[in-house]
């Protein structure tokens, strides 16, 4: 089957060149999303030490960020992001702001959430505190 390349202005490019998005026998795969704003095409701030005090609202303004963004590839795709069948997320900050990673999931996703994993990284591009893929349902 063909893949096809998704891309929306509206969101922000990919690090490394890769595709915002292929979509491919029913299936969208979307790139791992930073929280970057895609207006500014900056990153979110963060602490310079997440753990000293700012930590718990920078998880969360990053983990909203990168959810919409997201949902935006998702829109220019034909979809949206409750159609989510996996997401994954990727933190250094796992043990200390997990609690409000899942707080903000459970918002975006009340009822019928994805399978999900959180993994526990080192470091993450731009000392982001959070970078979540997805696959997502077109049909």
């Amino acid at each position: 089957m063909e893949r096809t390349v998704i891309f929306t202005p509206d969101a922000p490019w990919s690090p490394g060149g890769a595709s915002q998005a292929i979509s491919h026998n029913g299936l969208l795969h979307v790139s791992g999303q930073l929280p970057i704003d895609p207006e500014t095409r900056h990153m979110l701030p963060r602490p310079l030490n997440a753990l000293m005090g700012g930590g718990d609202q920078a998880v969360n303004a990053q983990m909203r960020q990168c959810l919409t963004n997201l949902n935006t590839i998702c829109l220019a795709a034909g979809t949206e992001l409750s159609n989510a069948i996996k997401l994954t997320i990727y933190t250094p900050v796992l043990i200390e702001f997990g609690s409000i990673i899942d707080q903000v999931f459970r918002e975006f996703f009340p009822v019928a959430a994805p399978a999900r994993s959180m993994i526990g990284v080192n470091v993450l591009q731009g000392n982001a505190l959070v970078q979540i893929d997805a696959v997502v349902s077109l049909g």
